[in-house]
């Protein structure tokens, strides 16, 4: 093989080896947007509580407005237990990413967290939210930093 040729072939190479990173980086990038997806349902079908507790992990962080940080999983579950009440947390990502090395990324999102008062009425606030998810060894996205905060009450489409 001529040398021109072969710089052409291991510039092709490189080329199509460019576009599966990049094809990857996106489905990385999908991946964890459905992991969140899955986590959000998993919330409204077991409860908030539980569904932080298989979706954090162990040393996860949650920073809530007005408190101070609760460190690792099983606290930040039996925080949740202690707020009691009847609620339900429903949320949707918005957006993410993954970093290059495909072990850390982020989702953003909005929330609605809906709580019955002790006449039964509900009460709906809104939100919005921001995780860093880390890659575990055996590759599953956990949250390793959860934190959000209120929004005004979402406009109507005209």
């Amino acid at each position: 093989m001529r040398q021109s040729n072969l710089w052409v072939l291991m510039i092709l190479l490189l080329g199509v080896g460019g576009c599966s990173v990049q094809k990857s980086q996106e489905q990385m990038k999908q991946d964890l947007l459905d992991t969140d997806r899955a986590f959000a349902a998993y919330s409204e079908e077991h409860g908030a509580a539980e569904a932080f507790r298989h979706f954090l992990a162990p040393e996860a962080m949650e920073l809530s407005p007005r408190s101070e940080p609760v460190y690792g999983r099983e606290n930040i579950y039996q925080e949740m237990l202690k707020a009691g009440g009847e609620y339900v947390l429903v949320w949707e990502p918005q957006d993410g990413d993954v970093a290059a090395s495909g072990d850390l990324g982020w989702t953003w999102g909005r929330y609605t967290f809906t709580v019955k008062d002790s006449d039964d009425i509900e009460h709906v606030n809104y939100g919005k939210y921001l995780n860093i998810w880390k890659r575990l060894a055996d590759g599953n996205w956990r949250v390793v930093v959860d934190m959000g905060n209120q929004s005004p009450v979402p406009k109507a489409d005209s």
